[in-house]
């Protein structure tokens, strides 16, 4: 499908005009289109992932999913000016996101292999959540710090966790048959 648009981003939406495509994907990439994004954010991008490939930028909307706990990742609140882009970056599909001055806010990435997790978070794993069944890693950045969102399961029990690289749990919460619980631990 094929939109062309004519906007004003000062309402919200494009300052030029532009053909988009829609898309739908799975994982970190959910719906979105290609928009004309200012040339300092670009370059931005550009100097941080220069071998990107499938780029497509689209502008942050609260009303899409990007399959992680936004108010775990520690990162400031973004906005409807603020810039979301999804890549494919040495093989792996990315998200980022950059407010609307070209700051890189963070960056998401499924983790698919989970055996590539790094030492400590699979001993803070396998020490506190054994018998638990991995089932998604998300890895997220900042320029602050690596965290892993790992989602697990256990017969009824699940968990999530955020785990930085140090194996330090920096959030959880669980489900035990009706028992839900949460926790913020730094």
């Amino acid at each position: 499908m094929l939109i062309a648009s004519c906007k004003n981003k000062a309402e919200g939406e494009n300052k030029t005009d532009t053909l988009s495509t829609t898309t739908t994907n799975e994982g970190v990439n959910p719906p979105i289109s290609t928009i004309e994004v200012p040339m300092t954010i670009k370059t931005t991008f550009e100097e941080k992932y220069p071998q990107a490939t499938n780029i497509r930028w689209n502008y942050y909307s609260p009303e899409v999913p990007y399959y992680i706990e936004w108010d775990w990742t520690g990162w400031g609140p973004v906005d409807t000016l603020d810039y979301v882009v999804n890549y494919n970056w040495q093989g792996t599909d990315y998200m980022s996101w950059y407010d609307d001055q070209g700051v890189w806010v963070g960056t998401v990435t499924n983790i698919s292999d989970y055996t590539t997790l790094p030492a400590a978070v699979t001993n803070t794993l396998n020490s506190q959540y054994n018998g638990y069944t991995i089932t998604s890693v998300k890895k997220e950045n900042d320029k602050d710090r690596t965290a892993y969102e790992i989602s697990l399961e256990s017969g009824t029990s699940s968990a999530k966790v955020l785990v930085d690289e140090n194996g330090n749990i920096l959030k959880k919460k669980t489900m035990t048959g009706d028992t839900k619980t949460k926790e913020k631990v730094y």
